[in-house]
This record gives structure tokens, C-alpha cells and sequence, in this order.
């Protein structure tokens, strides 16, 4: 199963209580009781638009600045990937968004268990060209536009000009949040392969600078467009879905309809004196939570 998983995902995407510094400022810092340092650091991984996050907290417990976390951490891949990962035991620790029914069944197969505590809320985002007058959408109206029921721009408010809905890949974090919020299901259109994107990125250049890009609709995380990929809201923009628009104030209010928490997870049968543990429960904490919010995250 793994083999096959893995070989799917490759051709889809081609503790403590107390956080306190050292004296000198060494090479690790302290949480709680415990000490941690480069070798113990648990092995990390995650979906991408963690990876602020998990660079925060890696500096954070070892002591270093932002830029030498690198080594310590792997957030690359799909979600689904990380998952795996995760399972076979290459990571002790995600931060991660939702996992797919991919991952999940996975983990049956493989009898293992995961222990998974939110740490913050974040919104699938559908995002058009800035060449395109519209500027907000209803729930009904991306259903309608997913299910190829909805075919122009000219039926929802914009030019008489045929919508390109893309799509990304069944193992990436978005489409399991889009499979989750926006439910379809089989009613879901099954797009050419070319409107089927493999990474975040990928679609955001689509939608901001591709041929046909006016035209263009897709979906992404709202951090990772918000934080990580500023410059590409020159040429793109957020639609407002029921009249909400997004930001860190209408998904903390839960107002925003597509918010989804993401999480911290470990495998479930960890000691208490695990060091994946100890991250895991100081994360978890109020000083993690500090720090998530820190990162600009919404934490919860």
C-alpha cells in the first residue's frame, strides 16, 4: 500500500509548561524540565503553509535563529505525503492541516494511531485574477461553478467569458479541505488534466499570470496566499463568499463559512518523557499558543 501511495502522491504533485533561554543563549533552550538540544529535537514535518510556524517553533526550543532551522525540519510534499511519512515513523512530529481519506486509511492498514490536538484555524480561500471584476461569490455559486453547472463569468456577475475552474491534486491540504467544507462529493466535475494543479504555488502563478488566467478560478489556503505569498496578491484577489470576507478576524469569529482548525500530531502511543511529546504538549500550550498567534496564525 505504502508503494502505491507513495507512487500516486509522486505523480499527482511532480512537556512542559515553561519556555525559558539559557543564560549564555546556547545551542537549546529549556521547556519545562526538559532540555533540547540538536540531537533530541524531534524529527518534523508538516504541510507547507506550517512551515512558518514550524520554523518558529524550532528556534524557539533550540536556540537559534529563524534561518539555521533547515536541518531540523522537512516541510515538503503533499499533506498526504507527510502523513505517510509520519506513519512510517520518518517524522515524529507535524504540523499539519487536515489529514485525507488517503492518510487515514493509511493508517488503518498499518494499525497505527495518531494523537492530533488543534492548534489554530485557517479558511480555503477561492481566489480569481485581479483582471476579473468579480469580486465576491455565494456558497451556491461555487458549488455550481464545481459541479460544471455554472460555465460563465457572465452568470455570477462578470464577462461573458467561460470559467476555467482548476482544481488541485486529491493529496494536497486544500483539496482535502475543499473535499471537507465544500462537500460534493460525486457531484464534483471531473476536470481535464491540464485544469489539475500540483502544487499551491503552481496554482497561484496560474490564476495571477497564466494565459487564460482572467478567466481562471482556484482555491488555496488563506495563510499561505496571506503570508507567504504576498506578491501574488498584486495580480490575484480573495473572493468575499456570502458577502464575508476573509481574514484572520471573520475566521476567528467563525463568520468567514469555510474555516477548518489544523493541528499538532504525534503518534498516540508516545511516552510521556518523549521528547515528540514534550513539543507536542508545549505547543499546545499558552506560550505556544503565544507564539502561533505571534506568526500572524489564528490560534485557538
Amino acid at each position: 500500500m505504502k508503494g502505491k501511495l507513495l507512487g500516486a502522491i509522486a505523480m499527482a504533485v511532480l512537556l512542559g509548561t515553561g519556555l525559558y533561554a539559557c543564560a549564555e543563549r546556547a545551542q537549546h533552550e529549556y521547556v519545562g524540565n526538559f532540555e533540547f538540544t540538536p540531537e533530541n529535537y524531534p524529527r518534523m514535518g508538516g504541510s507547507l503553509a506550517a512551515l512558518p510556524l514550524g520554523e518558529a517553533v524550532t528556534a524557539a526550543v533550540l536556540g537559534i535563529d529563524r534561518d539555521q532551522t533547515e536541518g531540523f525540519i522537512l516541510f515538503e510534499g503533499s499533506t498526504t505525503y507527510n502523513y505517510v511519512e509520519l506513519i512510517d515513523g520518518s517524522f515524529d512530529i507535524l504540523l499539519a492541516y487536515e489529514p485525507s481519506e488517503m492518510a487515514v486509511q493509511y493508517a488503518k492498514e498499518q494499525g497505527f494511531e495518531w494523537e492530533m490536538a488543534p492548534i489554530g484555524r485557517d479558511a480555503l480561500v477561492f481566489i480569481v485574477n485581479r483582471a476579473n471584476p468579480v469580486q465576491r461569490l455565494t456558497d451556491a455559486q461555487i458549488r455550481g461553478i464545481y459541479r460544471g453547472e455554472i460555465k460563465n463569468w457572465s452568470e455570477v456577475g462578470g464577462e461573458d467569458a467561460a470559467i476555467v475552474p482548476y482544481q488541485r491534486n486529491q493529496h494536497s491540504g486544500s483539496q482535502t479541505l475543499f473535499d471537507k467544507l465544500v462537500n460534493l462529493g460525486d457531484d464534483l466535475m471531473l476536470p481535464p488534466y491540464e485544469l489539475i494543479v500540483g502544487t499551491m504555488g503552481g496554482l497561484l502563478d496560474i490564476v495571477a499570470e497564466y494565459d487564460n488566467s482572467a478567466n481562471a478560478i482556484g482555491y488555496t489556503v488563506y495563510y499561505y496566499l496571506a503570508n507567504m505569498e504576498k506578491e501574488k496578491l498584486e495580480n490575484t484577489k480573495i473572493l468575499a463568499v456570502d458577502g464575508v470576507e476573509c481574514s484572520n478576524r471573520t475566521i476567528r469569529s467563525g463568520k468567514y463559512p469555510y474555516v477548518n482548525d489544523f493541528y499538532v500530531v504525534i503518534r498516540k502511543d508516545l511516552p510521556e518523557d518523549a521528547p515528540a511529546r514534550i513539543l507536542f504538549n508545549w505547543i499546545c500550550s499558552a506560550q505556544g499558543k503565544e507564539l502561533i498567534e505571534r506568526e500572524n496564525y489564528v490560534a485557538i
